[in-house]
């Protein structure tokens, strides 16, 4: 029996020494022995860690053991978080250590930092210290991290446990360091931040100078945003707390979110007038207000709750940092040369921002370079929007020196032509002859003497016209000639005014082929129209040695003093508004009456109006629908123009066509035209109305090498089918440069767009030309059509008018059919589509709608 016991004696003691060596093994693999001789020792890959969600004590958290092993090695980084966390770590001393020895923690956000000290598995620490109390007693030295001293000669078996809380990024590197070290340390990161802040301050100073020196807001902004990114730099790297704030670690807890409100509004002001927001696009000044209003929510916030505070300032800079990326590149795009420096500087700091961050949620490891990333991206950021200001600087000298330049050659070149106006202000370059300018000299010194008085002015179209066909140069000599023998007839009679002694000359050039001269109606014999007609009507002159007479198609247009006007500048305009009222009514001589005044003013409104109409979409399409011969299908329709102008009232067609071709505007309103029958076709095909679309043009059109490729690219870009467009041209135009006009009208056929002859037989005789144009239809006129039920003659051109276009292969269409008499007529003869108020008037698109479904209804 004793024999039994000893044996469970010796299994008992054997049992004890196995656990008592796992427990010595085990206490050593988690025991970090300290070596001293560097005087750092990183603890960061032997510490324990615990997460405190219930605000637990010190002796329960070491009872209770829960500790975590930091597997990785690497910073302990708990992310954006205020709950507490306790950290452990078992160091074996084996020497007392030497000299001052501080647990030092580089993280300056933390708020709350407790540390106790326990020796040989005690329950009560030996020491224990806080960070408040050290730095009220103003125990710890100056650094920008938090130093708790430690014991001196401290050694052998330490466990250390460390609290710490924040309301920000928990983050808790932990090492030891002898005071030299910890000093040292202090002194490198005092040269980072003491160029860093040098930088900021060197900037400030220099852009103070640089408002007060030229008055620009964008300087001052920029200032602020100094001032506020200084403030933020100051509370996250803990230098504000070493140095300004020292004892009140809170503070930073307020200041960090209304650092960061700051910042985000002083650089929206800043991007507001140093990129000219408004000239890049409104929307970016809605999004800034928006902005720069979440930055007064964050202050209240702040106020309010700074713990959440603080998160709401890490997304609202983030925020901002983009929204101003994406202004620099709106900038870029707009032109805005400087933007460039200022997307590089936000995206430098974008990227140190976003490294940052991403190791305060624990994204990416913590280190120096992600410890350091914003400070990197801020200072190049603030360099580079220095930049942007001096290149601001520089192009703002470049734009007045540029300026300054454009006005002196501009003085210069008005100086040179006061010299040339002065040598030729009294006369024609060309004649020699005087001018406008010694003709109302003389024309108001005559005024003053109670004669009546006629101002005649004449204008010689066909010197224009050879200009234009057979050289300018040609057209000179004949309109020298032409001068000459003017001025020479009206020397020869009583009546004309002398406008100049040393010519003598009695006529004045006003423009390159007119003339103008006075008459004293007092002097005259006979009376005036006869005897201007006479002077004016008939000249011969030699060109190239070619004695040509020249029967003149002038337009000659008179205003007489003081009936129709006291000066010079309203007996001149009256004679115009004569002469061109003569070109019009081909009158040769035209007496200037009210009524002229008056259809002149209209055609000028209408004229400076009509481009502008166009633009605004005041020329409507209205649709005029084509039957099939029987008159009970709808094939098609001609879109014709209406112009119900706000202030002139509907203004006729044909006055529309007339003022745009006398004014060079068919070409655009030929485009207009064409455009807009596209969208009407894509509409009508939207609603299943497969029609084809008859569009008119112009002969100015035909002869315009630009306009028909235009048009028809138009037509494709619409997807619009080529064979639906069906263009009119009349046979007048046919006889204008025939060979420009073939030339356009070919290229229509190519792309398999068809041509109707519109008006056929009406204007000259085309038939010789059927053969060479590409044509497919014709358009019987009106005038045929509406009388062929009671005139045989009209009822035989169209039977023959038919005949032919049968024998060429070409579809007719009739236009103004209005009974059903002669439709029937139509029908019968073979006439394939018909066109009239029968049918309908021209109507609006969603006119032609409707009546196009209540017809298919029907």
């Amino acid at each position: 029996m004793l024999a039994g016991r000893m044996a469970t004696f010796r299994s008992w003691a054997l049992g004890a020494a196995i656990l008592t060596l796992l427990y010595a093994l085990y206490a050593s693999a988690d025991m970090r022995e300290v070596d001293t001789a560097t005087g750092r020792v990183d603890l960061n890959s032997d510490i324990e860690y615990l997460v405190d969600n219930e605000d637990l004590s010190l002796s329960q958290v070491r009872e209770r053991g829960r500790w975590q092993k930091n597997t990785e090695g690497s910073i302990l980084n708990l992310g954006f978080t205020d709950v507490t966390a306790w950290v452990r770590v078992i160091l074996q001393i084996r020497q007392p250590l030497d000299g001052q020895w501080y647990l030092s923690i580089p993280y300056p956000l933390l708020e709350e930092v407790d540390v106790y000290l326990f020796r040989d598995g005690q329950s009560v620490p030996f020491y224990q210290v806080s960070r408040q109390t050290i730095e009220k007693q103003r125990k710890q030295p100056r650094s920008y991290k938090i130093a708790l001293p430690l014991p001196e000669n401290l050694n052998g078996e330490v466990e250390l446990v460390l609290r710490a809380r924040s309301a920000t990024s928990m983050q808790i590197p932990v090492e030891l360091q002898r005071e030299d070290q910890l000093l040292n340390h202090f002194a490198m990161e005092s040269v980072y931040w003491g160029v860093y802040f040098g930088i900021l301050c060197a900037l400030v100073i220099y852009n103070l100078f640089l408002f007060f020196s030229l008055r620009d807001l964008a300087y001052i902004h920029y200032v602020l945003y100094l001032a506020s990114i200084s403030l933020l730099m100051l509370s996250l790297s803990g230098l504000g707390n070493a140095w300004l704030w020292a004892g009140e670690p809170l503070l930073t807890r307020y200041l960090v979110p209304v650092g960061t409100a700051l910042v985000s509004f002083c650089a929206l002001l800043f991007a507001h007038s140093f990129l000219e927001w408004r000239e890049i696009s409104p929307r970016w000044e809605i999004s800034m207000k928006v902005a720069a209003g979440l930055a007064g929510v964050l202050l209240i916030v702040t106020w309010v709750d700074p713990l959440h505070g603080a998160l709401f300032a890490g997304l609202l800079g983030s925020l901002v940092i983009v929204l101003l990326i994406a202004v620099g590149i709106a900038g870029l795009r707009a032109g805005v040369t400087i933007a460039r420096y200022f997307v590089l500087a936000w995206t430098s700091f974008a990227a140190g921002t976003s490294i940052y961050l991403l190791s305060v949620f624990s994204i990416v490891p913590v280190g120096f370079v992600a410890n350091h990333a914003m400070q990197a991206g801020s200072a190049a950021e603030v360099l580079l929007l220095s930049f942007a200001l001096a290149h601001r600087i520089k192009d703002e000298r470049a734009r007045k020196l540029s300026a300054m330049r454009k006005q002196q050659l501009a003085e210069r070149q008005v100086q040179d032509l006061e010299m040339q106006s002065l040598e030729q202000a009294m006369h024609d370059s060309i004649t020699k002859l005087p001018n406008t300018s010694l003709l109302n000299q003389r024309l108001q010194s005559q005024l003053g003497k109670d004669d009546r008085l006629a101002l005649v002015l004449v204008e010689y179209p066909q010197v224009r016209e050879i200009a234009s066909s057979m050289g300018h140069n040609l057209a000179e000599e004949m309109f020298c000639q032409l001068a000459r023998k003017l001025n020479h007839t009206l020397a020869g009679l009583s009546g004309p005014v002398c406008l100049e002694q040393r010519l003598p000359a009695y006529i004045a050039i006003p423009e390159f082929g007119s003339a103008v001269f006075v008459l004293n109606l007092s002097k005259l014999v006979g009376p005036l129209e006869p005897f201007v007609e006479q002077v004016v009507g008939y000249h011969e002159v030699a060109l190239h040695s070619v004695r040509l007479p020249v029967f003149m198609n002038l337009h000659c247009g008179v205003a007489i003093s003081p009936d129709h006007g006291n000066t010079t500048e309203i007996l001149y305009q009256h004679a115009s508004a004569a002469k061109d009222r003569s070109q019009t009514s081909k009158t040769p001589v035209q007496i200037y009456n009210e009524g002229i005044s008056d259809f002149a003013r209209r055609r000028l409104d209408l004229l400076t109006a009509l481009p502008s109409a166009i633009d605004a979409g005041e020329i409507e399409l209205y649709l005029q629908p084509q039957m099939n011969r029987t008159g009970q299908e709808l094939v098609g329709f001609e879109v014709l123009l209406r112009w119900h102008s706000p202030q002139f009232g509907t203004v006729p067609p044909w006055e529309v066509i007339e003022i745009a071709e006398n004014a060079g505007l068919m070409d655009m309103l030929s485009r207009y035209v064409v455009d807009q029958a596209c969208k009407v076709m894509q509409t009508l095909r939207e609603r299943e109305l497969d029609l084809t679309c008859s569009i008119n043009l112009s002969v100015q059109n035909l002869t315009n090498s630009h306009f028909v490729p235009s048009a028809l690219a138009g037509i494709r870009e619409h997807g619009i089918p080529m064979d639906r467009i069906i263009f009119e041209v009349t046979e007048t135009s046919m006889m204008h440069n025939m060979e420009a006009v073939i030339g356009s009208l070919l290229r229509i056929a190519d792309s398999g767009c068809k041509i109707a002859l519109d008006d056929f037989g009406t204007g000259y005789s085309s038939l010789a030309y059927l053969s060479r144009l590409p044509i497919h239809e014709l358009k019987i006129d009106r005038c045929f059509i509406s009388q062929m039920c009671s005139s045989r003659n009209d009822l035989g051109i169209v039977q023959s008018t038919l005949k032919l276009a049968e024998s060429l292969s070409l579809e007719t269409v009739a236009e103004g059919v209005e009974d059903r008499q002669t439709m029937e007529a139509l029908n019968d003869l073979g006439c394939d589509r018909l066109q009239g108020y029968l049918f309908a008037k021209p109507m609006p698109l969603e006119a032609f709608c409707a009546w196009a479904q209540e017809l298919s209804a029907n």
